[in-house]
């Protein structure tokens, strides 16, 4: 690929400029800051940015909203520390960086030394292959489920067929530019809740306990990290880990796997979504958030002919409409919904649920 490089220190733009190269990578082009890097993506777009956070005359957050707003160029935040600079990666993540990962210690091989950062640029390469429109012969056989398109806003269908202790289980995926939609999600749910809710997040290992943090706002519903072993709890959030996939086994607790490594995001939405498919009994609501990619489609349309309430959201307000609309395309999300509206969506479903 061609990389540019974005960091006001230049030992730190040389130790990429080592990585990329023994990884077999171009350098496009560096900045020493983010004004510098805006300009630079207007008039040579590389195929990628690594970008830096804290630096003189415009930060990296900023510079992401700008590229992004300009170009969709992926930019993968690179830092020396994501608890020191966690408020500006958040931001960073929420204008639409894929990812955020730590700048490579370079000792004597730059090829191992920074082979966290070139895998994490392999996967990359692999989502932008697999973000070509879904073609039919991946289409289901059976014929799609209508979905219906925003505005208006969609109806909420009747849920007197529905007993009260089958809705309680809210599962929702998302990718760029999720850390700000699942905030919104959270603020909206208030202090109490009778759902227990598992979110996913594409995100990388060293960001996701500081994302867990971050997310889990004293005074709403307790967030934490998903445990081996540990099954869906009402009124709490369980966050799944990023270095595995998550999975639902037979008994409903959760677990964590490295199959299938081919996947090249974790944890994967897919994944999850068609494990509770297999093993969750019951049905729930379950939704797309905005995202590179369709990772999740296939496992909401799994959950949509089970029986589950599914969801997608909007264009207009996802930073990148990838996962949501591969998911819209499937057949597998019936209702698409701004997210100023997927609060107010899951609190109406779960308060129209009656007891058979």
């Amino acid at each position: 690929m061609r990389v540019a490089i974005v960091n006001d220190l230049r030992i730190a733009t040389e130790a990429l400029r080592s990585v990329l190269v023994a990884g077999g990578h171009q350098v496009a082009w560096t900045a020493l800051d983010g004004k510098e890097s805006v300009l630079k993506a207007k008039t040579d777009p590389p195929e990628l940015i690594l970008m830096d956070l804290v630096m003189p005359i415009m930060d990296g957050a900023e510079a992401t909203r700008q590229i992004r707003i300009a170009a969709k160029i992926p930019i993968l935040v690179v830092t020396s520390s994501v608890a020191a600079n966690f408020d500006l990666a958040t931001k960073a993540m929420s204008h639409g960086a894929l990812d955020v990962v730590l700048l490579p210690t370079i000792k004597d091989d730059p090829a191992k030394d920074g082979s966290s950062l070139l895998k994490r640029l392999k996967n990359i390469q692999n989502i932008n292959i697999h973000t070509e429109k879904i073609s039919s012969a991946m289409m289901p056989k059976l014929p799609y489920l209508p979905y219906l398109p925003y505005p208006p806003y969609p109806p909420y269908p009747p849920m007197g067929a529905i007993s009260q202790n089958q809705i309680k289980l809210v599962v929702i995926g998302g990718s760029t530019g999720g850390p700000a939609a699942f905030e919104k999600i959270v603020l909206g749910l208030g202090p109490k809740s009778d759902a227990a809710f598992i979110f996913l997040q594409h995100i990388g290992g060293e960001f996701c306990e500081s994302f867990a943090k971050w997310l889990g706002r004293p005074g709403y519903l307790p967030l934490s990290i998903a445990q081996p072993g540990e099954k869906p709890t009402p009124g709490k959030i369980l966050l799944a880990n990023s270095d595995r996939h998550l999975i639902m086994k037979r008994d409903g607790s959760l677990d964590y796997s490295i199959e299938p490594t081919e996947i090249p995001f974790l944890p994967s939405v897919d994944v999850f979504m068609e494990s509770l498919a297999l093993n969750w009994k019951g049905v729930g609501i379950a939704g797309i958030l905005t995202g590179i990619g369709r990772d999740g489609a296939k496992g909401l349309l799994a959950l949509h002919q089970k029986g589950w309430t599914t969801f997608a959201q909007d264009e207009a307000t996802s930073v990148v409409h990838g996962m949501p609309k591969a998911a819209a395309d499937l057949g597998a999300a019936k209702y698409i919904l701004p997210i100023d509206q997927v609060t107010d969506f899951l609190q109406r479903q779960l308060s129209k649920t009656v007891s058979k």
